[in-house]
């Protein structure tokens, strides 16, 4: 499989990322949490719906409703596209392939996509990201870990832990049956107890049988006992009933009565107190005439009061009118000077306005200029110490930003060079001393194996003399000696280039804390600062000019406020008494006015005169004699009101008469129909009393019967179940043999899935095609080993120039060599050899500095598989790939940047 494209949406930390693959080696960059893992996980979501979040909801960007992956790919040839979206609450997938120009849908359906997917590629997700996903670690891993921890790894990537897993969980599936064949033995030794207690409940069935049939006679008696007494009962309650509904009706009869015997003295009293009530009338009626002769002379006695006011009132207005006239006359000219004053006033304050802004104005612009001026200084002071600073680190005496310029474009490349020259011989002296180092250890191993064997070559196994071994030995010792020699030469002569890269290091960081760009900025502020003040000097002196108007202005104005405040005192005087004459109205009107009420005066004097007269007795206390006769005529209203009930009462007192002889008549009947019945209470209770006891041990006898038919129903159903458990027994006996051969198979699946088992058998098949896998890669990579061999605990042992090795003994580089390799021939064993795309994530984490140059250098060299793609934040690997995809995080969100 080649993937072609990916795009995905509001997928983790990617809100809209869309990135074209292409073959070779592709590099995804990018620092920690930058989403550069997400992408994998993209991949294997769109293909198999797999991921590591808890939950899939957990996959949408937080804050959106829905995501999607889309991804292009090909396989043998053919060109697919899938489609998975989600929101909260639903799913999509879609899966297409090219067929002409154009995609034409396949399948649809997360379950139907994913199965058309492990059709395909002939692998589930599982093995797809076993086979092709090379986690973070498992190559340094493959180095590092302890033999027992490679074999679990190894195992896991076969997928032996499933069948690891699957063998322990067996032992539930196995101790859930045995419990169940427990508890079958258990029911068939309770047999013969089910017996004896199916006879004990047959016998008590029988007896209570007998019991109930008993019963049965004893309540037929006593219900027709009990009938005859009801009938007599019967009757007794229909006679109580119809006494008790007499004697009810007597005493509400008696009480009816004796309410209209009260009602009829009622009336008979308020009749009497009416007739009294006429006699007081007339008492009354000839002192009222009086009443409204006085109530006249009171109301003419106030309105002569309220005349004699307004005529006093009107005569002070008019005096008052009189005084005001002759202040206006004496202060008008005060009036008009001060009018003319404030209008020039007004003027000149409008005149003033005009110019007020220029003084607040030439204010900000001198604060302006002040604060522009320290600006400037201050950046002609840091361009002064950043000059001083870059000639104290270069060692020049340069006085313009210009000069030191033109020498850092010459000087830097140069640095640079040199540096770069210097990490050249530091790599090639370090690449050398390493390879002399295991050349050592390579000449080591022959010295020891002839200082063992003596008398046979470690190499072809022939006799050699003690002479030929000695040569042999002195040989190989020579060389190393050589080595030595020439390995502590080059450690001189790599500390003498280390001390050269240092000191050039260190004016490499001393040159690059010169900031050209920073010094430019101060001198371009400088010049704008420098604009700005010429600016505000021509502002400045328009803006005085202004302000000598001005305080030509303010001068005018406070000579007229001066004069102004000499004659405000009259000019206040004169507003005063204008304000208050005209609020006093017209002289001639209220002349007119003062007439009207001198006649109206005349007038109503003459009128209380006449309505004395008619009074005729004293009237020296009007108010009293007036409030005494209202008095009387409220209590003549009274009593007339009272006097139109006497009609209504006298009707009431003749039915109330009526109603009374009529109530006796019923009372007679009602006395004559209780006699008649011959209603004993006594009898009646005594009888009522036999029946309730006849009644309650009919209801005893019943309750004992419904109480033994309860326990026999409940005998019954024992009975039916204890028969049923009998019958199933043979059924339990059957199910339990059935058990035990099941039990047998299930052993024996589990011990398939052992470590004897079909895990032994899958390691036993894969080692060799490991083997042959790797082995394979040793001759396309150009590997001096000739073979390699994985034990039963998949420890490595390889075959080279110098024989059989184990990784303990081969160098970092040729570890790291073997690892690639062995976990490559896993992959293509897990492919079933057909190996065209391989996801690394993370390679060269856990591993040193030595050895992650040696996988970068592989990977290089690395053109056997068709696609290849690797997640790290390892610079270094930047030189291996053939397409860069830088990946940023910002404000939570993750993007592809362009290149």
């Amino acid at each position: 499989m080649i993937i072609e494209s990916l795009h995905i949406k509001n997928f983790k930390s990617h809100r809209d990322t869309y990135i074209d693959f292409d073959t070779g080696i592709s590099i995804i960059m990018g620092g920690n949490g930058a989403g550069k893992s997400s992408i994998l996980e993209a991949i294997s979501f769109a293909l198999f719906k797999q991921h590591t979040s808890k939950k899939i909801d957990q996959l949408i960007t937080i804050g959106q409703k829905r995501m999607s992956v889309e991804m292009r790919f090909i396989v043998n040839g053919r060109k697919y596209s899938i489609l998975r979206e989600r929101t909260k609450t639903s799913s999509k997938a879609l899966m297409k392939v090219k067929e002409g120009d154009q995609f034409h849908p396949l399948v649809s359906g997360d379950r139907q996509v994913t199965t058309e997917v492990q059709e395909l590629l002939e692998m589930d997700g599982d093995l797809f990201l076993n086979a092709v996903y090379v986690r973070q670690g498992e190559i340094a891993d493959l180095i590092e870990k302890t033999p027992a921890e490679k074999k679990e790894m190894i195992g896991r990537l076969l997928g032996i832990d499933s069948l690891e897993k699957a063998w322990k969980n067996m032992k539930i599936v196995l101790d859930k049956y045995k419990d169940k064949k427990l508890r079958l033995e258990g029911k068939i030794e309770s047999f013969a107890e089910l017996k004896e207690e199916l006879n004990s409940k047959k016998e008590q069935e029988d007896n209570f049988k007998i019991e109930i049939k008993t019963l049965n006679r004893e309540i037929e008696e006593k219900i027709i006992e009990t009938k005859l007494i009801q009938e007599k009962k019967e009757i007794l309650d229909k006679r109580g009933l119809e006494f008790e509904k007499n004697q009810t009706l007597l005493n509400s009869k008696e009480q009816f009565r004796e309410q209209l015997e009260k009602t009829k003295k009622d009336l008979d009293w308020q009749l009497t107190e009416i007739t009294r009530k006429e006699q007081e009338i007339d008492k009354l009626k000839p002192k009222l005439s009086r009443l409204e002769v006085l109530k006249s002379l009171e109301e003419k006695g106030k309105e002569l009061k309220n005349l004699n006011k307004d005529k006093e009132r009107l005569i002070n207005i008019l005096n008052d009118i009189e005084r005001f006239e002759k202040i206006l006359t004496d202060n008008e000219p005060y009036y008009n000077d001060y009018s003319l004053l404030n209008n020039d006033v007004n003027s000149l304050q409008y005149a003033k306005d005009q110019f007020e802004g220029s003084r607040v104005l030439s204010q900000q612009y001198t604060a302006r200029k002040l604060k522009v001026e320290a600006k400037m200084n201050e950046a002609l002071e840091k361009t002064r110490d950043a000059l001083e600073k870059s000639n104290h680190i270069l060692n020049t005496h340069f006085t313009s930003v210009e000069e030191l310029e033109t020498h850092l474009s010459t000087f830097k490349p140069q640095l640079e060079a040199k540096l770069q020259k210097t990490s050249k011989n530091v790599h090639e002296i370090q690449k050398e001393l390493s390879n002399l180092q295991v050349k050592n250890q390579d000449l080591e191993k022959p010295i020891d194996e002839l200082e063992q064997v003596k008398d046979r070559c470690p190499i072809c196994k022939s006799t050699i003399t003690p002479e030929k071994r000695y040569e042999l030995i002195n040989d190989y010792q020579t060389d190393i000696e050589a080595n030595i020699v020439r390995s502590n030469d080059l450690k001189e002569k790599l500390m003498e280039i280390e001390a050269q890269k240092e000191n050039l290091d260190l004016q490499q960081s001393k040159i690059q804390s010169i900031n050209l760009g920073i010094l430019k900025e101060y001198l371009n502020s400088v010049e704008e600062d420098n604009k700005e003040i010429e600016s505000i000097n021509s502002n400045l002196k328009e803006l005085q000019e202004k302000i000598n108007i001005l305080e030509g202005i303010e001068k005018d104005i406070k000579v007229k406020k001066s004069q102004i405040d000499g004659i405000k005192g009259k000019y206040e005087n004169y507003i005063s008494v204008k304000g208050s004459l005209e609020s006093l109205g017209d002289i001639e009107e209220h002349s007119s006015h003062l007439n009207e009420i001198n006649t109206s005066l005349r007038d109503l004097k003459k009128k209380i005169s006449v309505l004395m007269d008619i009074a005729g007795e004293s009237i020296e206390n009007l108010p009293e004699e007036i409030v005494y006769l209202e008095e009387m005529n409220q209590k003549y209203q009274r009593l007339l009101g009272e006097l139109t009930q006497k009609d209504a009462l006298i009707k009431r007192q003749k039915e109330t008469e009526k109603l009374i002889q009529e109530t006796l008549e019923e009372i007679e009947d009602i006395n004559k129909n209780i006699v008649e019945l011959k209603y004993n209470e006594k009898s009646h209770e005594r009888v009522k009393n036999e029946w309730n006891l006849k009644n309650e041990e009919l209801n005893q006898l019943t309750g004992k019967k419904q109480l033994l038919n309860g326990q026999l129903d409940q005998i019954s159903i024992s009975i039916k179940e204890l028969e049923s458990k009998i019958e199933s027994f043979q059924k339990y006996k059957k199910e339990l043999n059935n058990l035990k051969d099941f039990l047998k198979l299930l052993n024996f699946i589990r011990d398939l899935y052992g470590k004897d088992g079909v895990q032994k058998d899958l390691r036993n098949i894969s080692r060799p095609l490991i083997e042959e896998k790797t082995r394979e890669l040793f001759e396309r990579f150009n590997f001096e080993y000739s073979d390699i061999k994985l034990d039963e605990d998949y420890d490595v042992t390889i075959y080279g120039p110098t024989g059989e090795s184990s990784l303990d003994m081969i160098s970092g580089g040729e570890k790291i060599a073997v690892a690639l390799a062995l976990r490559l021939g896993i992959t293509q064993v897990l492919s079933g050899g057909n190996l065209e795309l391989i996801m690394l994530d993370e390679p060269t984490i856990h591993l040193d500095a030595y050895r992650r140059q040696e996988l970068i250098d592989l990977l290089k060299k690395m053109s056997i598989i068709p696609q290849m793609v690797i997640v790290t934040h390892d610079t270094d690997l930047e030189d291996a790939a053939d397409n860069i995809l830088r990946i940023e995080k910002e404000k939570g969100t993750s993007f592809l940047v362009e290149s």
